[in-house]
């Protein structure tokens, strides 16, 4: 009987062990499964840079939670970038806190910005990426018939995005402006009459109007006129870590993927040529 015991607790340890080295096994890999899911947000080993730019949602050139399609600008930047042995972290933001994030020096810098003279305190601008087409958008073409610029419009309430370099020109022209956080409630404010016109950047306009889920039937009315196009380029801050070498880097980047045909081929996985880039 005192054999018989013994045997029955040394087989219980040996199970014993057996459920725990599995167990053991088990956490292993779910460990070594979740720092592969995670390294696409953590600097890789070795000598390369990382660098963040702070972008904001505005498709198609920039497109928040698609991996697949994040957008031209994202994956122009990205290839730049890479040119130069740099991996580049974007992550997205309103386009008011991107900008706070990249003055302070919070992050490198902004993923796309127009021009503004006041800008270059804070920011270095890059090479061309590209440019947005500026337009009108009211409900029916009435509104749009005698709007040719912008201050053709300081009879009328217009509805602008917040931040954006829009604001200050419609401001600066005398316009009676609502500002808004974002263009799908813009496209909002336009369809509940609550403004006369919209002034927008026509890419994530149009993005909103005919990618975005809508319920109401008079979007079909919607119209809009192109007044302008506004080049716009990527914005390394001041307070980046060497910004000046920086921005080289980009810059170079920028014209070696030009001169392989690398940024047209990647406008063209969006549907897009380099002359569509310009309307």
């Amino acid at each position: 009987m005192r054999c018989s015991a013994f045997g029955a607790r040394q087989h219980l340890r040996i199970c014993t062990n057996i459920i725990y080295l599995t167990l053991a096994a088990l956490v292993l890999l779910g460990t070594i499964s979740m720092a592969s899911a995670q390294n696409t947000l953590i600097p890789p080993a070795g000598n390369q840079r990382t660098v963040t730019l702070a972008c904001n949602p505005f498709p198609p050139s920039k497109i928040a939670q698609n991996a697949a399609l994040p957008g031209y600008d994202i994956e122009i930047l990205r290839a730049a970038f890479a040119t130069r042995n740099i991996t580049l972290i974007t992550p997205f933001y309103p386009w008011r806190r991107a900008y706070f994030l990249a003055s302070t020096g919070q992050v490198d810098g902004l993923c796309s910005c127009s021009y503004l003279p006041e800008r270059e305190e804070d920011m270095f601008y890059s090479y061309l990426l590209g440019h947005v087409g500026v337009a009108f958008y009211a409900f029916g073409k009435t509104a749009l018939q005698s709007l040719e610029k912008i201050s053709d419009a300081r009879n009328m309430i217009i509805g602008v995005v917040s931040g954006y370099s829009l604001e200050s020109t419609a401001r600066a022209a005398g316009l009676d402006v609502m500002v808004v956080n974002n263009e799908a409630t813009l496209l909002n404010m336009l369809l509940s009459r609550r403004i006369d016109a919209a002034l927008s950047y026509k890419a994530p306009m149009e993005y909103e109007l005919h990618h975005s889920q809508h319920a109401i039937t008079d979007i079909a009315m919607v119209r809009s006129k192109v007044i302008s196009n506004n080049p716009y380029f990527a914005c390394i801050s001041r307070k980046a870590r060497d910004p000046k070498t920086l921005l080289r880097e980009l810059n170079n980047g920028l014209v070696a993927i030009r001169e392989n045909g690398l940024f047209d081929k990647i406008l063209a996985r969006y549907g897009l040529t380099s002359e569509d880039s310009k309307n």
